[in-house]
């Protein structure tokens, strides 16, 4: 395997010194995607998710949900809770909630482990902006496409949860916890992960550069088209890096369970991430297992969106990299969000040094 990932590096070097061009179009490409797209959807759910745990509110906002959810999945409803805070906030969310719980001695991380492959999921905000307005031009399609998402998780969980050795939690020491303190840290908590979010996407883009440079993006295209599938040349780019499902044309048959598939697989980009988040305190074989019969259960749900006909695309651009103005709204938002976070960071780091 060293051998391998030298050569790979090598290649890599020479592709970036002799194609500079190619992979910085990339790089700003992917660095607009983080500004427009992924901070804009992420950033403030996570805040709340992790405040709504640490603070221990979410026993009380989400009860009427996860009373009948703890009966059916045979879970705490605590437990509950996070595979709901997962599902609607974003990928890094369940990682962040249950690796948290690891630390503090109230799940074992091999239970921790089982739970990641149900508390994992792109959220509502993502789906609708990337998969349903963006691809689909229409944001009825990125909720069928959500929904399906939603099931495959709770299905899964179905079977990591009811029909296995039931999991355990130990009770919190302090049940609430409302202090300005557990909000700062919340942020501070968010801000490393949409930090590690980020910083992933763009290196992703780098790679998929270099990919198309050397060839294997066309020759997995070519192979994909043999094997008839549509989309072909977006596939291997969003397996990678999952923002990159923009560019999926809508016309195929194939685009909602496509849509639907990789989103529930997450890309390769999302799994280093969560490997990142849960710090080697959570097994991850378990959950990435899991990503491939939950990739084909949403597929197949999502097929449900094919029989509401072709949308209308009022919104819909062409396939390709979106050129997004530098000084936009959602850009300059972001980086306020960036700032923010940088000065809370630096802030908590003097506080621990003194």
């Amino acid at each position: 395997m060293r051998y391998i990932l030298s050569a790979a590096t090598l290649v890599a070097s020479v592709v970036l010194l002799t194609q500079p061009a190619s992979v910085g179009s990339a790089v700003r490409n992917a660095l607009n995607a983080c500004l427009e797209v992924m901070i804009p959807s992420l950033f403030a759910f996570t805040v709340l998710s992790i405040y709504l745990q640490g603070s221990g509110l979410y026993r009380i906002v989400f009860r009427p949900l996860t009373v009948p959810l703890s009966k059916l999945l045979r879970l705490d409803e605590e437990l509950c809770a996070v595979f709901l805070l997962a599902n609607i906030g974003g990928y890094p969310v369940g990682a962040r909630l249950l690796t948290d719980l690891v630390k503090n001695g109230r799940l074992s991380d091999g239970d921790a482990g089982r739970l990641l492959c149900c508390c994992y999921g792109s959220g509502p905000a993502f789906v609708i902006g990337i998969a349903g307005m963006g691809v689909f031009g229409s944001a009825a399609a990125g909720a069928v496409i959500f929904a399906a998402c939603f099931l495959s998780s709770l299905i899964v969980g179905l079977f990591v949860c009811r029909f296995k050795n039931k999991i355990d939690l130990a009770p919190s020491e302090s049940i609430y916890d409302l202090s300005a303190a557990r909000f700062v840290n919340s942020v501070t908590s968010a801000a490393r992960v949409m930090f590690t979010v980020c910083v992933m996407i763009v290196s992703f883009a780098a790679v998929s550069a270099v990919l198309e440079t050397i060839g294997i993006q066309s020759a997995a295209e070519t192979l994909m088209s043999l094997f008839g599938f549509k989309n072909s040349a977006v596939i291997l780019p969003t397996f990678l890096e999952i923002s990159r499902l923009r560019d999926i044309v809508p016309t195929s048959g194939y685009a909602y369970p496509l849509c639907g598939a990789l989103l529930s697989f997450g890309g390769v980009c999302v799994i280093l991430q969560i490997s990142a988040i849960t710090e080697g305190r959570i097994p991850l074989k378990s959950f990435i297992f899991s990503r491939i019969p939950a990739a084909a259960l949403t597929a197949l749900l999502s097929s449900v969106g094919i029989l509401l006909g072709e949308p209308v695309l009022s919104v819909y651009a062409p396939s390709g990299d979106v050129t997004v103005q530098p000084f936009s709204v959602n850009a300059t938002m972001s980086l306020c969000v960036i700032i923010m976070c940088g000065m809370l960071l630096a802030c908590q780091t003097r506080k621990q040094r003194l």
